[in-house]
């Protein structure tokens, strides 16, 4: 065999090799996709509460959902009461490495861990008047833009939103009708830079501990109260240890619902189409089952012996003043474009 037909037999065999590792590659990514009608597919959810806590509740309806639709080719794996992560901070990071599939959070998580700064919208005291501008305002272009972002900068696919409440101040010294009647107290808040200035500038003093600190903490005297929503209150049983809630309704706590993206684009299709219309459906189911906990929660805790004080027009105008400074002094952190925005957005 002379020179060239050596050459040519040699670059043949070469070829044929790489087409035959392509055609394997191929072969075994269809096959991890699609082509295993039979293959079970697990999806890990981590959560500090309990079973019992509505929180829970949603995501019990989602495996409840995604099991049925898909015929038990998805699985959900809650742990509960922090058994994977003892934070949502942590929990969040577990989706990002893909440890966990899915998650649920409030949005001021990404702005914190991730850098989105436009969540902090949501941290702004008094600026949604009501769920139905806020549930609006997360179908605006404004907020598909911020979405966007959230997903390429972290790797994690929403699902969909909803909220668990609005925030309230509990104490277990006084009634608190103004902000004045906050100096003083020592009031557990989430660790968002928003929100303890809020408080801050309300007259308290902000006190970042875990929430799974709260009760002890109250019982102890290391606080004297916390703010965040009326059933988180109840289901945490804090009315044992504090009798007074002041309904500041200053945020409404919005929570997301979170699947890790290159889990769900290597689901098949339909299992694919089975996430997101178990996600639509939980969503709705979350909104609502909001709702029924905050009137069920007002009943127990006043049945509880907890005093709970609605803010007049004058008190809550007092209020909704108090804040500005926190606003001013965070506005940056939110980005000013986006804020001006919403403000059009809103008041349009």
């Amino acid at each position: 065999m002379n020179g060239k037909k050596l050459y040519l037999t040699v670059l043949l065999m070469i070829s044929l090799l790489v087409l035959a590792a392509c055609g394997g590659n191929a072969s075994e990514t269809a096959s991890e996709n699609n082509n295993d009608p039979d293959k079970v597919y697990k999806l890990r959810l981590p959560t500090v509460v309990s079973e019992d806590n509505y929180v829970a509740t949603t995501f019990l309806k989602f495996k409840e959902l995604a099991e049925e639709k898909s015929d038990g080719r998805l699985q959900v794996e809650i742990y509960l009461n922090g058994t994977l992560s003892s934070s949502d901070e942590e929990h969040f990071q577990l989706q990002r490495e893909g440890t966990a599939e899915l998650n649920g959070m409030s949005t001021f998580i990404p702005a914190q861990t991730a850098g989105v700064n436009g969540y902090y919208i949501f941290d702004v005291p008094f600026l949604f008047e009501n769920r139905d501008q806020l549930y609006s305002y997360i179908e605006s272009p404004i907020m598909q833009d911020l979405t966007k972002e959230f997903e390429n900068e972290t790797g994690v696919r929403i699902l969909g939103y909803y909220d668990l409440g609005l925030l309230s101040i509990m104490n277990s010294n006084h009634k608190v009708e103004e902000p004045n009647d906050l100096n003083g107290l020592s009031i557990r808040t989430p660790g968002s830079a928003f929100f303890m200035d809020t408080i801050e500038v309300m007259g308290g003093n902000p006190t970042p501990i875990t929430f799974a600190e709260v009760y002890t903490s109250l019982q102890q005297g290391v606080i004297d109260g916390l703010t965040t929503t009326l059933p988180l209150m109840y289901n945490g049983q804090f009315h044992e240890v504090s009798k007074n809630i002041t309904l500041t309704n200053h945020v409404i706590n919005l929570y997301m619902l979170t699947i890790n993206n290159t889990f769900f684009e290597k689901l098949p299709e339909d299992l694919q189409q089975v996430v997101l219309e178990a996600a639509d459906e939980t969503i709705e189911f979350a909104r609502n089952l909001t709702l029924e906990q905050e009137e069920l929660s007002i009943e127990k805790l006043e049945e509880a012996g907890v005093e709970i004080h609605e803010l007049t027009p004058e008190q809550f105008e007092m209020f909704r003043d108090s804040v500005q400074p926190a606003i001013e002094k965070n506005i940056d952190s939110v980005g000013e474009d986006l804020y001006n925005r919403t403000l059009d957005f809103l008041n349009q």
